[in-house]
């Protein structure tokens, strides 16, 4: 094995890594250039980095030490003892694509329609080799229009192109779809006063029906409910996640006796709950199984001992 200072040879243009592609890759351009290496000085435990990079407008290779910044020769870079090589894909086809579409854009034909276009996607155009389709999606809702989110700052999800040049990358790309108009889209709109009203309704549900509970001095039975699940519940109901919570699950809380019945199980996280709330819940969301903590009242054989006073005695079962 090497240590830290063994000299690596590599190329600066050209290292071809189709030999080491796998065999579902379908890349076809697998040509590298090099346009950065970090070397390092002094141990594997300390010492002092540099860095050499290439600036891609003139072709010059620079090196930058701390503050300090120099023009070298590329034979200074092929002889460093490279750290930490980067290569970028080449190609020239890739070179000329986006001049060719410089040069449509130059052109300024009078076009009917303006189309819309990635942003994300023409930035990886201008410096990918293989962009892959156009990519469109990323500022579209599934019924085709801009979700009401994103409308907002829709100008830095898009660019505008004419006509000519929006339909040569079609050509040469595909993927999609066309845009030329934006809209907000009123489907998705309706879905979001309608997931706000739900969440208004459950919350507001539970704060009423646990008021009357905790109002209630002595309760006939006590639900329990998981607090992973309703931590859960609650972050969707605040808007903290998008996603309503699965069905119940009181798994983690629960422990099934050998005659069937589930009870609590000792130490569990839960919450204690009104019937007519877990009923609620339950009904919204299923799941279970449903923990019950009964309270029954027990008289003593001699009742003048307790001063008319009763004995209460909590009993866990399952409903």
């Amino acid at each position: 094995m090497g240590s830290i200072n063994s000299h690596v040879s590599f190329p600066l243009e050209g290292l071809d890594l189709r030999p080491f592609l796998a065999k579902e890759c379908t890349s076809q351009i697998t040509t590298y250039d090099l346009f950065s290496v970090i070397c390092h000085h002094g141990t594997a435990g300390s010492g002092h980095y540099i860095a050499y990079c290439q600036n891609v407008i003139n072709g010059q290779w620079y090196e930058f030490d701390d503050q300090y910044v120099t023009e070298v020769h590329e034979t200074v870079v092929q002889n460093v003892e490279g750290y930490v090589l980067f290569y970028r894909k080449s190609s020239e086809e890739a070179v000329r694509e986006r001049q060719q579409v410089v040069s449509l854009a130059a052109m300024r034909e009078p076009s009917l329609l303006r189309f819309y276009v990635s942003r994300e996607w023409l930035n990886k155009f201008n410096t990918f080799t293989e962009p892959g389709p156009i990519t469109n999606q990323t500022f579209l809702c599934s019924h085709g229009g801009i979700p009401p989110n994103k409308y907002h700052y829709i100008d830095d999800l898009v660019v505008i192109l004419p006509q000519n040049v929006w339909e040569h990358l079609y050509n040469r790309f595909g993927g999609g779809p066309a845009v030329n108009h934006l809209y907000v889209c009123s489907i998705c709109q309706v879905e979001i006063e309608a997931l706000a009203k739900r969440r208004r309704t459950e919350i507001d549900t539970f704060i009423k029906l646990n008021k009357a509970f905790q109002a209630e001095e002595s309760p006939g039975v006590i639900y329990c409910i998981s607090m992973q699940w309703f931590r859960e519940w609650e972050a969707f109901v605040k808007g903290k996640d998008s996603e309503p919570p699965g069905p119940i699950d009181n798994s983690r809380i629960a422990q099934v006796k050998g005659s069937g019945h589930v009870q609590l199980k000792q130490g569990a996280d839960y919450g204690q709950i009104s019937e007519e709330t877990w009923t609620y819940l339950n009904n919204l969301y299923g799941g279970g199984p449903e923990i019950a903590i009964r309270q029954t009242v027990a008289q003593l054989q001699d009742p003048e001992s307790l001063h008319g006073e009763q004995k209460i005695e909590a009993e866990t079962r399952a409903i």
